[in-house]
């Protein structure tokens, strides 16, 4: 089969390799769309310090079982399925104490090693418990966006509780996870606002059905912000960017008692923020890591299709342009959602 294998910084060859052979407790998905992921882009530039050199890349498929080993139960050839990214140990600690897959002292990451590989390929292989039916109104390219729909969805339902018609939403960052959470809030009928500073994502956020989106880059950000809020500031605020200036804005912007959840990374950065908003203001901020094994919840919502996240996609290259892809992908601002399509 076709794969394309991340083996240094900048360089990504798409090579012939045998495809896997399910073991019993596995299944052999035949890949149908899998999504570049800021993160991908990061390990190809250089720019972060996940993955192991050489290792197939890809944490965002779906695709179709065209093989299953004799102890997989509830899934069978044909099924169309998604994967998560996380495989728990189950029996450490944080596992048996009931702590979110993150944690699990021995998660291993599919899309980041050599043993764990990902889906920039025709097949690869997944053990049932990370394994998602599909639903039938969902298309591949669709399914393919459930983890990055999963992020935000986490941070707005789970880590900051929810959001509801009456909020006053801001978003930091208007990439893919920007573009997804955002989606996610419109659906909930909250108006929300993006911070973005490139004006191609500004007008894609507001054709997606932004109520606003600011230039942080132009004017008071602050002011901006209360007169979208008319006067209150925003009583939840999503940062999916990881820069520093935006992650010290969202004290700024924040409403009394609103909460703030922080979900874009960069690594090794200290970050100065104003601590007495942070009091007088009563706010609560937490971090959002990853999905934490809700895919179904996306899922079910993605398949009644309040909003279209298809629109996130605006790319798509075969497996062959795996590098023109990521090229793209490294380009702020000139996409959002790539899809590789084997």
């Amino acid at each position: 089969m076709k794969a394309a294998i991340l083996r240094d910084v900048n360089d990504m060859r798409v090579e012939e390799i045998p495809a896997p052979e399910p073991a019993a407790d596995e299944v052999l998905v035949r890949v149908a769309a899998c999504g570049v992921c800021a993160t991908d882009v990061n390990m190809w530039r250089g720019t972060n310090l996940e993955g192991t050199f050489p290792f197939v890349p890809g944490h965002e498929w779906a695709g179709e079982i065209v093989e299953t080993g004799s102890e997989i139960t509830n899934f069978a050839v044909g099924d169309r399925v998604v994967g998560e990214v996380a495989e728990t140990c189950g029996v450490c600690a944080n596992c048996k104490g009931g702590l979110p897959p993150v944690s699990c002292l021995n998660v291993r990451y599919y899309g980041f090693s050599w043993q764990t590989p990902g889906g920039m390929a025709d097949y690869c292989t997944a053990k049932e418990p990370r394994l998602h039916k599909i639903p039938d109104n969902l298309s591949y390219e669709e399914a393919a966006l459930v983890e990055p729909v999963s992020i935000g969805y986490h941070g707005v339902w789970e880590t900051a509780g929810g959001v509801l018609p009456h909020d006053r939403v801001v978003i930091f960052g208007g990439g893919p996870i920007g573009m997804l959470t955002l989606l996610t809030c419109k659906a909930a009928g909250a108006p929300a606002a993006m911070v973005e500073p490139h004006p191609h994502r500004r007008d894609m956020a507001q054709e997606l059905g932004a109520d606003a989106a600011f230039d942080p880059l132009e004017g008071s950000l602050e002011e901006q912000v209360l007169e979208f809020t008319q006067g209150r500031g925003a009583s939840l605020v999503v940062e999916c960017s990881g820069n520093d200036a935006a992650r010290a804005a969202t004290l700024d912007v924040v409403g009394f008692r609103g909460r703030i959840v922080i979900i874009g990374i960069r690594a090794n950065r200290t970050v100065p923020l104003e601590l007495d908003k942070f009091v007088f203001k009563e706010v609560t901020m937490a971090g959002s890591d990853g999905s934490g094994f809700v895919f179904a919840k996306p899922l079910e919502l993605m398949s009644r299709r309040v909003v279209d996240f298809s629109k996130v996609i605006t790319h798509r290259f075969p497996l062959e342009e795996v590098n023109q892809a990521l090229e793209l992908g490294a380009g702020q601002g000139e996409s959002s959602k790539i899809m590789i399509v084997p």
